[in-house]
């Protein structure tokens, strides 16, 4: 009982993540849907987030990117429901239908001085319409301490929604110190917002005669938000005109989110770090990342991609059992770039996510499973100043199962992306 009561304290209060490393999003251009390698592009805007150092290396003028994301998804977990004795399946399916990123580059000389909007993290929702198999756990717990521990709480109606959504600006500089090496430093300040929303009602069974003996009924609402600031360091080296090298490290961001509650729910006394006013942290981990382009002759170009995520050391909270579980994550990025002709080019990549996860991770509200993303789109350059960037690209995740409270369980995913942008240089 123990362990339930300390799982139940924490499977609300993780989080989504849709696609990068816990809770980060890779992928905040149409191009990186395209490529899935850019940490070490040189020319676009969409540096400002993968390759700050390499902005210095753009044409003199101004270079604006925009793009919008349309996330498709199928999470499904399939389990026993307390009290039953077939598996179920319960699913989400909401998509995340426009996540934004919008960049800009004044490069001048030998200096480029940028700013961005940009979504991170989250950037997304779930809805499980007929409720978690937690639920009917946490109800129990509560049902044990009215009723007697004989007792338990059959689910008989509910739903549990979750939403993560956090927001950033980004401004810095970026200088070159010869035609081959350059270095860049930037500040970001990231706003976070989570959602939780659910309500079930229960029939309460005493397990002595197998009797219902009464009904019970629950309800949460919880807003949590939290800001904080990072810093970005980054370097571009160029050893020969085929080649360009590219490297940077962004500091962790220290977030404590505080909740409002908007209902008053008997799960508080379960969950106390869902309670009106309660602070929990939870900070986007640093991340050190390196990549290279090479042109291969003037038509084709290839490029490599890698990521790690200090998971272990970023600060979730001393009483946050469930991240605190995680191992550092990686990722890994090929991909392949062809100039069909002087307005048309077409790209192929794959990429590799390890998120650090285990079963001991996973949770009706948080699983985050090892995956490969392969992608692909196209670019049209429309005259001087304008091109169009489509994309779109589909994940392979490994499925998981659960352990602990959660034994007995498997998780699964189905995404899909969808990306369109547009670049202006002048």
């Amino acid at each position: 009982m123990r362990n339930l009561l300390l799982v139940c304290v924490l499977v609300l209060t993780t989080g989504l993540a849709l696609a990068g490393n816990i809770d980060i999003l890779g992928i905040r251009s149409a191009e990186y849907l395209m490529e899935l390698s850019r940490n070490a592009v040189t020319d676009c805007a969409d540096g400002v987030t993968y390759n700050p150092a390499g902005l210095a290396f753009m044409d003199d003028g101004i270079h604006l990117n925009f793009s919008g994301q349309y996330i498709g998804k199928e999470y499904t977990i399939t389990g026993t429901l307390l009290g039953a004795t077939e598996e179920t399946e319960l699913s989400t399916t909401v998509p995340t239908t426009f996540i934004p990123n919008f960049y800009a580059v004044y490069k001048t000389g030998k200096l480029a001085a940028f700013g961005g909007f940009t979504v991170p993290a989250g950037g997304g929702s779930v809805d499980y319409e007929d409720g978690l198999f937690i639920m009917p756990l946490l109800q129990t717990v509560l049902v044990q301490a009215q009723y007697g521990p004989t007792h338990f709480a059959l689910l008989n109606e509910g739903s549990m929604e979750g939403t993560s959504f956090y927001m950033r600006g980004i401004a810095g500089l970026a200088y070159a110190f010869d035609d081959k090496f350059s270095c860049g430093v930037s500040g970001r300040y990231t706003s976070g917002h989570r959602n939780y929303k659910g309500e079930g009602s229960f029939t309460v069974v005493d397990m002595a005669t197998g009797l219902p003996v009464g009904t019970a009924s629950a309800e949460l609402d919880v807003d949590r938000s939290a800001a904080g600031i990072s810093a970005v360091f980054s370097v571009d080296y160029k050893p020969g005109n085929r080649i360009n090298l590219a490297a940077r490290y962004e500091t962790a961001t220290a977030l404590d989110f505080e909740s409002t509650a908007n209902v008053a729910s008997s799960w508080d006394v379960l969950m106390p770090h869902l309670a009106d006013g309660a602070m929990q942290r939870r900070d986007l981990p640093a991340v050190a990342a390196i990549g290279v382009e090479m042109m291969v002759n003037e038509k084709f170009r290839l490029g490599g991609s890698a990521n790690f995520y200090f998971i272990e050391a970023s600060d979730q909270g001393e009483d946050d059992g469930i991240v605190d579980a995680y191992g550092d994550g990686w990722e890994a990025g090929i991909s392949g770039r062809y100039q069909f002709n002087d307005a048309l080019a077409g790209a192929l990549g794959y990429s590799y996510s390890n998120y650090g996860g285990c079963d001991s991770t996973y949770t009706d509200l948080e699983y985050n499973l090892n995956a490969g993303l392969l992608s692909g789109g196209i670019n049209w350059q429309a005259n001087e100043v304008l091109d169009f960037t489509l994309a779109g690209g589909t994940t392979f995740f490994k499925e998981g199962e659960g352990a602990g409270v959660y034994t007995g369980e498997s998780f699964d995913k189905k995404v899909f992306f969808v990306a369109a942008g547009v670049n202006a240089s002048f």
